[in-house]
């Protein structure tokens, strides 16, 4: 098999990660639903598609409003919501659920899409969605070349924290070799523990072995962790991580979790302190860096960056493909991404639908306040 195919199977056996907050019926007021064919974007924002239901949300900023997609309207399940199978879409803050992996026992799942690919009726004919699993930090450290089936890292400096000591790492591929040959989830990585005056020696690592087994990986085969205080590498069945405070950073194929939340048992937590810029990197641009470019960027991340009070420091928590995308990147108030849409699976596997969100009205820190949506049944 070539190191393309290796690649595209592992990538699609592997869900992206995504935010959440704790499971909870909601607290907030519903709003009112509707169908229509006005655009009602506000000034600066994308046109929206003129056709689909709206749906209009008033957002908690705590605990879940639940949505069912076919009608479209809001819902209340029975008992626990997260239970259930009688949703397809949850909000709650700024996080947006499928019914699906740690999220729901249903088999949803979604896939962000172009809203000029919606506009022009070019669905994605893909034999997978992302499903909701335990990520964070390190979410979307690549970035995915579909033409060519491979994973291009951001170079993103990632800032980790454990008991009031600090560390930076760099991921720089996900590629190694074996006897001359081309292996997927042989990570090449560097680190260095950061101090008040000045950075720890940089420590490289290369082929970091987070194949687990290959394609048929089972729960069974371990794969690499780091204990980056030990400085050493553990290899850790995902059973005897879960049980395990004797590590900071693993990884497992192309998902990377830390120790901490619904990553483990640990205390740890990390962040990407160039989160903000993905959604704006140009494949191109990605794919030009290279470990020799991006050492500056490296070796720029002191002290004083990775204390600051406004890096986000969390452990791993519920990931979906809403997480770092529907967003616009720095805008205030918060405001959905531009020209973008998700096709989104329903509970019972099979219903798929265009989700495309208007606007947000009455937004705060908290919340989006209403949300304004398109809801679009397609085959």
């Amino acid at each position: 098999m070539t190191r393309a195919s290796v690649t595209a199977a592992l990538l699609l056996l592997t869900p992206a990660c995504s935010d959440g907050t704790e499971d909870g019926t909601s607290t907030g007021t519903p709003g009112t639903t509707s169908s229509g064919t006005g655009a009602g974007s506000s000034t600066g924002d994308p046109e929206p598609p003129n056709d689909g239901a709206l749906l209009e949300v008033d957002v908690p900023a705590a605990g879940r409003v639940f949505l069912h997609l076919a009608t479209p309207e809001i819902v209340v399940p029975e008992g626990d919501g997260a239970a259930s199978t009688d949703w397809d879409l949850a909000l709650s803050g700024y996080d947006v659920f499928t019914n699906s992996g740690l999220s729901g026992p249903g088999d949803g799942g979604a896939l962000p899409i172009g809203l000029d690919d919606y506009r022009a009726g070019d669905l994605p004919s893909t034999p997978f969605l992302l499903t909701d699993d335990s990520g964070g930090a390190f979410s979307r450290w690549y970035a995915y070349d579909g033409e060519e089936h491979v994973a291009f890292s951001r170079y993103h400096v990632h800032a980790i924290e454990h008991e009031g000591r600090y560390w930076k790492l760099q991921i720089s591929s996900f590629y190694g070799e074996v006897n001359g040959t081309p292996v997927t989830a042989l990570y090449q990585l560097r680190y260095a523990e950061v101090l008040p005056d000045g950075s720890g020696p940089t420590v490289e690592i290369q082929d970091l072995d987070a194949t687990a087994g290959g394609i048929d990986a089972v729960e069974t085969e371990p794969s690499a962790c780091l204990d980056l205080a030990g400085n050493r590498q553990l290899m850790l069945t995902p059973e005897e991580a879960r049980a395990s405070t004797d590590w900071n950073v693993c990884f497992r194929r192309s998902l990377v979790s830390v120790n901490g939340e619904l990553g483990g048992p640990g205390t740890t937590r990390a962040a990407d302190l160039q989160a903000e810029a993905s959604a704006s990197e140009e494949l191109a641009d990605v794919k030009a860096r290279t470990a020799a470019s991006e050492q500056a960027r490296f070796d720029a991340a002191d002290h004083a960056a990775l204390t600051d009070p406004a890096v986000p420091y969390r452990g791993d928590h519920i990931a979906t493909a809403f997480t770092g995308r529907w967003l616009e990147p720095g805008a205030t108030p918060p405001a959905p991404a531009k020209d973008a849409a998700w096709l989104v699976q329903s509970a019972d596997g099979v219903s798929r639908f265009v989700i495309v969100i208007e606007r947000f009205e009455g937004a705060t820190e908290a919340s989006p306040g209403r949300v304004r949506m398109r809801v679009k049944q397609v085959e």
